[in-house]
Order: C-alpha cells, then structure tokens, then sequence
C-alpha cells in the first residue's frame, strides 16, 4: 500500500490517560466512598496540565485521552453531547488551555471518538423515548418496535446490550453526516491530532473510511487510529486507518513473557505472521502496548514480577510501532480486570517503584535518540529456548536487541560478525560473547567504522 501515515506517528512516545483517574486539578484527591458515578477519583483536563512536566520528563511526546465529552458516567463512552468538553472535566476552556500547553512543549493530542454509540440520555434518543415514531430521529437507531423499551430488555440495538449506551444507525445518512461533524470540529476549532476510534470492529468498514477521509480533509497530519481487538489487516488493506491498537502483539507479550507458555520461536513466528499481513505502513503506525483501561496491568499478569514487566517493556520500545505507556504503568502500577486497572494515579511518589520508571525513561531516552528503534527495519538474529535476539537496521545505524526470557537459566549472545558493540544505555565497550541473566536485556549498539 502506498498509504502516507502522518510522518510524526512512528516517531512518537504515547501516554494513555484515563481522565477521570489520572489527576485532579483542583488539590488533592476526594475521599473514597463519597464519589458518584460521574467522578471516582475526580481527575479533571487541568490535571493533566499540571502534570506535563512530569510527562515531559518522561519522555512523551503525545497523549491519548479515554474519553471527555459530556456523559453520565466518569468512564465517558456514554456520550450525551459531543461537541462540549464535560464540565466536570473542566470544560471547554480547560480543553483548550491543555492544548495550548502541549503546543508550547511539542506535543500532540489524540481523542477518544465514541462513534458506534451514545447514551440513553442523548438528546437525539430522548426525543425518540418521548415521541416514538414521530420524533425526527427515530431512523437514527435502530428500534424494534413502535416506542421505546427496557423491560425485560432493550428493544433496539445497543451495544453489548447495554441499554444505557444505543447504537447509532450508520446506514442512515444523516447520522453519518452528524458524527463526521463531530470529526471535523474538534480538529478545526482546537486543532487536535488524532481520533482513537472507540469499537472500530463494529462499525461499517465504509463509515470508518469516510472518518479518515473527513479528517485528512481538515488536516493531512491528522492520526486516525482504531481501536481492534482482532487482526487489524482488513482495515489496512482497505485503506481505512492509519493504524490500529496492537492487542494482537499484546496477548503474543501475555503468552511469551507473563504467562511463560510460549517459547523464542513460536513468539517471533507468530509476530511475524502479523508483520507480514499488515502493510508496511501499519506496522510503524500502530499503538504497541502492554496495557489499557481494557485490560489488566501487565505486571499483575506477570505475578507482580519486575523483571518480565521490564523485559516487556523492552521489546515495546525497541520493536516497530509507536509505543503507549498506560498511565503509571510506568511507576509500576497494578490492577486486574476493569475496574481494578483503573486505579487513581498514586501522586504521592513513595509508593513508585523507582527501578520500573528509572528504566522506562532510560529506554523512552534510547528510543528518541537511535532513528533504527522507530523506523528501522526488523532483522531476525536468534531464537533459541527462551532466548529473542533481533537487529534493528536504518542505514549505517545497527542495534542489536537480545531479551532472555527464561526464569532460571543464563543466556550467551554472540555479539561478533560487525563492528565493536557497545551497550546502548551506558556506552561500555561489550565483548565478543554477552552473558544474560534470567529475564535479562541487553540492547548493544554497533560503532560506525
């Protein structure tokens, strides 16, 4: 395919932040227990504000932000009024300061866009609630029936049969046409740098691209990226995304590295089935990731074991994509199954594990500063036991990326046959044959001649 994705994707560093549990600006934390359903922990957009230095810091260069339209509920994918910022996130105004702020440090900002549904409260499906046939919307969902009902169940579609959340009707025009200015609108009036398509595979593959195309026709820098559980490859070959969240690459890290059922092989042949099935295009501008507010922390999929958190993280910021940290993933957050991996930020940093975000700044610095981590070509090396060595290849730049997965046993990685190797984090000269622990890494960088 000959697909241009917006030339800033392969090269960013994600944070995915859930608004509502991230941080509050307006003081401390409230109280647990004394929440309602709009707020649990009551993280608002000058919270995030606040926190760009901290992010900075970091590393990133790019937030993706769950959510902030008007809802019911502190999740937000409930939307009631797509064309305004939640008062209790602060608003229109504190999208719009947040926004100057990431102007001023180079950073980008990406939206959750709720497209396949809207909340019971919306006041399109109201009207249908209260006139039924009659009301002008009544085409814009899907009911079956004369009038609206719950009980025992919802008589029109909504999704996964949450009667709170209806589906929109995307076979009618004017639907299409409604959401497609909600596209539009927030990149031309706050001018923001990408849409996350919230339940992708649920939409029609022809409404997916029209929402690519609207927003490359407001601006061709724009990310349009969908959120996939499956196989992301119909999408690419249809030209429809620029890139989808890998959860494919996700559960492959889940077998190989927390659950320890797959071996070297069988991981790289299965993510090279993948990397053979997307377009080269997809496969550098896709969200890597190793965790979500749809799935379980990884370190608590790896029985709070630092060292597979860490070798994780390794691979994700040493393999094609552009990597998402998952809000304090980087600090070692845990948390199971939705809601638990939605815990609130801990701000106070004596409950940070200092090893897990020591290490992902060192390797959020090493991905910016070598060009082959982000854009180079992958070359396969080894796959021995438990053993993944790979190169990453641009021009005279060579990498070389080894991650011993084995819980017990050392691993020797040849480092000879190019020039003098040198550990990429420190700059030490490294010998001809490197010793790894158990879940050890090493990432060596090879000296131009």
């Amino acid at each position: 395919m000959s697909r241009l994705v917006p030339s800033w994707v392969p090269d960013a560093i994600f944070y995915q932040i859930f608004p509502d549990r991230f941080r509050r600006g307006r003081g401390l934390w409230p109280s647990h227990g004394a929440a309602a359903t709009r707020q649990v922990c009551g993280g608002d957009l000058d919270g995030v504000r606040d926190a760009l230095p901290y992010l900075e810091d970091l590393g990133i260069t790019a937030l993706y932000l769950t959510p902030i339209f008007t809802a019911s509920s502190y999740h937000r994918y409930d939307t009631e009024d797509y064309f305004h910022v939640d008062p209790v996130l602060g608003g229109d105004a504190a999208l719009a300061r947040l926004i100057d702020a990431l102007r001023a440090r180079g950073m980008r900002i990406v939206l959750d866009g709720v497209f396949n549904h809207a909340s019971s409260q919306h006041p399109f499906f109201a009207d249908v609630v209260r006139h039924g046939r009659a009301s002008p919307y009544w085409a814009w969902f899907s009911v079956h029936g004369a009038r609206v009902e719950t009980d025992p169940e919802p008589n029109y579609d909504c999704w996964a049969g949450v009667a709170t959340m209806p589906e929109w009707n995307q076979g009618h025009g004017e639907v299409r046409e409604y959401l497609l200015s909600v596209v539009r609108h927030w990149i031309r009036e706050v001018g923001i740098d990408g849409w996350r398509l919230d339940t992708t595979e649920y939409l029609p593959p022809d409404f997916v691209r029209e929402i690519d195309q609207a927003a490359k026709a407001e601006n061709p820098d724009v990310y349009v990226l969908g959120e996939v559980m499956g196989l992301g490859t119909p999408w690419f070959r249809h030209d429809a995304l620029d890139g989808v969240m890998h959860y494919k690459l996700w559960e492959r890290l889940v077998a190989f590295i927390a659950d320890e059922e797959w071996d070297a092989q069988r991981f790289a042949s299965s993510i090279r089935s993948i990397w053979r099935s997307y377009t080269k295009a997809g496969n550098y501008a896709s969200l890597t990731l190793l965790g979500s507010h749809d799935k379980p922390r990884f370190r608590t999929l790896c029985g709070g074991d630092t060292r597979k958190l860490l070798l994780a993280t390794s691979f994700l910021f040493t393999f094609p994509g552009a990597p998402a940290i998952y809000y304090g993933d980087e600090i070692g957050m845990e948390g199971d199954e939705d809601p638990d991996n939605r815990r609130c930020f801990p701000w106070d940093d004596e409950r940070w594990d200092r090893e897990v975000l020591e290490r992902t700044r060192q390797l959020v610095a090493l991905r910016r500063r070598l060009p082959a981590l982000r854009t180079g070509a992958v070359v396969p090396v080894t796959t021995e036991g438990r053993l993944l060595v790979f190169r990453r290849e641009l021009a005279s730049e060579r990498v070389l990326v080894a991650l011993n997965a084995d819980a017990k046993r050392e691993a020797s990685v040849s480092l000879g046959g190019g020039g003098p190797m040198i550990d990429a984090f420190s700059g030490s000269p490294l010998p001809a044959y490197a010793t790894l622990p158990p879940f050890g890494v090493l990432v060596a960088q090879e000296l131009a001649p």
